[in-house]
């Protein structure tokens, strides 16, 4: 009879499902232990977010097998020089035994990135997570904020911005791609085409630029599940102006609710959502081997693809 041991290897798409159901009972048993509810995802919703990452970034997605079952999974990705870990988890028998370095080790090794790339990850508060990120030279920069409610009629902010739609929902142009590859090297510091397009794939998706003082100042991307970023404006004053537009745009395409992560350097949006009654799901901190990116007047793409 053979010894179990511990397997890693690269991940396979036919790992996104089991992949899935470790995301869904690591993040419950972490939800327990801080006093929040649990995740509310199914795994037939994750799986194919999950598929996203590795088909987008297939060296930076490590799993770790116990007898042939998928017990713990990383998965990094790639934009320009951010080097990002998107989803880290591991089953709670597996904890604290040292499977987590290896697989952080693997997925930001076997990418092979680019001696200028810089590390980074939207954090758990969970303290063992934490100490682990610090190993790997990544340090707080601040804290994002998962933020969800109907979206209700608020007051509208002194400044506020247009969000003009471009191109057919669920659609993507070669004109959106232009326009957030433009703003996205001034907030995420990379392109991203793939993600643009991912997110843009999902039902009801729409692109909109964000118009302010007669031009441009960014884009937006809200879907009729009320999922709303990424977003951004070149003004921090029109932030909260922003805000309110996406939720209005969520409103008007009869979400139940409005979906958002906002960066605790953003109070324009922050104050916005928490005016409309939204309320935090979640909260971690944004952690980084160097300061990357700009957040003061912009909501992510998502905890996935920051």
């Amino acid at each position: 009879m053979k010894t179990p041991r511990m397997v890693f290897r690269e991940a396979r798409c036919d790992d996104m499902v089991d992949c899935a159901r470790v995301f869904l009972r690591s993040a419950t048993d972490l939800a327990r232990r801080h006093g929040n509810a649990a995740p509310t995802l199914r795994i037939r919703d994750m799986a194919p977010a999950l598929a996203h990452l590795q088909g987008t970034d297939p060296k930076g997605f490590q799993v770790a097998l116990w007898n042939g079952r998928v017990v713990a999974f990383a998965s990094t990705i790639l934009r320009g020089n951010t080097h990002f870990l998107s989803m880290f988890w591991a089953l709670p028998s597996v904890q604290s035994k040292g499977v987590g370095r290896r697989l952080l080790t693997r997925a930001f090794e076997r990418p092979r990135p680019p001696a200028s790339s810089v590390r980074c990850v939207y954090a758990s508060l969970d303290s063992r997570a934490q100490a682990l990120y610090l190993k790997f030279g990544m340090y707080p920069r601040g804290m994002f904020y998962l933020l969800k409610g109907p979206p209700k009629r608020s007051p509208r902010p002194d400044l506020t911005v247009d969000l003009v739609p471009l191109g057919e929902t669920g659609r993507t142009s070669r004109e959106m791609l232009t326009v957030a590859a433009r703003f996205d090297r001034v907030f995420r510091a990379a392109r991203r085409d793939d993600d643009i397009r991912y997110v843009m794939s999902l039902p009801g998706a729409r692109f909109f630029l964000v118009r302010a003082r007669g031009s441009t100042q960014g884009y937006a991307i809200v879907s009729e599940s009320g999922r709303a970023g990424p977003a951004c404006v070149m003004d921090p004053r029109y932030s909260a102006g922003l805000a309110w537009a996406t939720k209005e745009a969520a409103r008007g395409m009869g979400a139940e609710n409005i979906v958002a992560i906002v960066p605790g350097v953003n109070p324009g949006a922050l104050e916005v959502f928490f005016g409309a009654g939204l309320r935090t799901e979640f909260f971690g901190a944004w952690m980084s081997a160097k300061p990357i990116g700009a957040f003061e007047s912009y909501l992510l793409a998502g905890g996935l693809l920051l």
